[in-house]
């Protein structure tokens, strides 16, 4: 930073306020060069999807493109470095996306053996015995998370109750944070995916490829696959043509609670209370999960018809004339009307102010916080959904958007 101040000397770097992307470009073009050293700048998101979410998100991506792959003088400085889950492999697959060509992807699967190890031991520079770090793998799996758990409390304990120590903490996890592994298998694995990891012996011995795509289908075995791997409840062997679970403690507590996704439908108690606006909303949401339902090569007309029940809701519950009479309603730049964002904070405000306020005492700007938030994620679904019906949409990917609906319209369609 001291450098790139001595190399812009009419300006301070300290307040430089709010700028385009044509600015930035303008300021660092000519300072960079100038510097001592060839600088690398290197750029961490952690967690893309509170971006992706954003209306503004595809533009934010696209500008990244440029920086990295499409300036002259200045690409050569820059790199970036996006993680996420969902999202990431949203955009790994999604033609229109800007950095689907311009990233290198990579999966980050659980810990193998020998890096768990490490993981273990380095960083406190001790060495246990062979008989600990087996153990300690074998129930983990090597997940990163299950690992710094249960060796957080042995570390607490003398070296020489190790053992005890990790049974202790395992039990303690298995009480206490059983909810960990829920979210796993209810928010991160689709039901292909838990059928698979259902359909994988119990013994431990892994199960080839071929008999999975031969019972599953290839494009669903493989997409369910890759979200085991990522989630860390399998592992590959034989060049990725064979597959194992991997973690006992998960396994325990799949044995006891992880039933089996049934073959998803609709919501009954949005269907419900869509049915008390409107009948012909209540048919529209019915109609997408309908066509989810039946076998097809291409499942976007279940999300196009998402996408369409969510325009008839907001004309009922946020109609313009409404939206435009509230206090301090501006339109926004370059627009005649209310915006989709702003008719469902509109919207939002209201099953607030008529839930929860004679029950709490309302805080305004909690409130306005939730608006934003749930306003950005209606208006990337709805983007994503409006590219999706113009491309073919895969029974996993139309699910995962359904589902993602569903989350949207409860928190919208008024409960009386």
């Amino acid at each position: 930073m001291r450098e790139l101040q001595t190399a812009l000397p009419t300006r301070s770097l300290q307040q430089v306020g709010q700028i385009d992307f044509t600015g930035f470009k303008d300021i660092l073009k000519p300072a960079l060069p100038k510097l001592s050293q060839r600088p690398r700048i290197v750029v961490l998101f952690d967690e893309i999807e509170p971006i992706i979410v954003c209306d503004w998100g595809h533009g934010f991506c696209a500008q990244w493109r440029a920086l990295l792959s499409n300036t002259p003088d200045l690409s050569e400085y820059f790199t970036a470095v996006f993680a996420g889950a969902q999202e990431m492999a949203a955009l790994q697959h999604d033609l229109g996306s800007p950095l689907k060509d311009v990233l290198e992807w990579r999966i980050l699967h659980g810990l193998d053996y020998p890096d768990t190890c490490r993981l273990m031991q380095e960083p406190i520079e001790m060495q246990w015995p062979s008989e600990f770090l087996d153990s300690t793998y074998n129930q983990t799996g090597g997940h990163p998370m299950l690992v710094q758990y249960v060796m957080q409390h042995v570390c607490n304990q003398p070296p020489e109750e190790a053992g005890k120590s990790l049974e202790r903490a395992i039990a303690k996890f298995e009480r206490e944070r059983s909810w960990q592994f829920a979210q796993w298998w209810e928010r991160y694995c689709t039901p292909m995916a838990q059928r698979i990891y259902a359909r994988l012996p119990d013994d431990g011995s892994p199960l080839d490829l071929t008999s999975l795509t031969r019972e599953f289908g290839l494009n669903e075995a493989n997409d369910a696959v890759e979200i085991l791997l990522h989630v860390g409840l399998i592992s590959a062997e034989d060049d990725g043509f064979a597959f194992r679970y991997r973690g006992e403690m998960f396994r325990r507590w799949y044995r006891v609670y992880g039933a089996l996704a049934q073959s998803p439908t609709h919501d009954p108690e949005i269907y419900i209370r869509l049915a008390r606006l409107d009948s012909d909303l209540a048919d529209k949401y019915l109609s997408a999960w309908m066509i989810y339902q039946s076998d097809l090569p291409n499942y976007s007309g279940a999300v196009g018809e998402m996408r369409d029940t969510l325009t008839l809701l907001l004309e009922r519950v946020a109609p313009d004339n409404e939206v435009q009479a509230e206090a301090g309603f501006r339109v926004e730049s370059g627009q005649s009307r209310p915006t989709r964002r702003q008719r469902v904070r509109y919207a939002t405000r209201r099953i607030y102010n008529h839930d929860r306020s004679r029950e709490i005492i309302c805080d305004f700007d909690l409130l306005e916080t939730d608006c934003d938030q749930l306003a950005q994620i209606v208006v990337g679904a709805y983007g994503g959904a409006s590219g999706l019906t113009h491309t073919t949409a895969t029974r996993e990917r139309a699910f995962r958007a359904l589902k993602q609906w569903d989350n949207i319209l409860a928190q919208l369609v008024p409960v009386t």
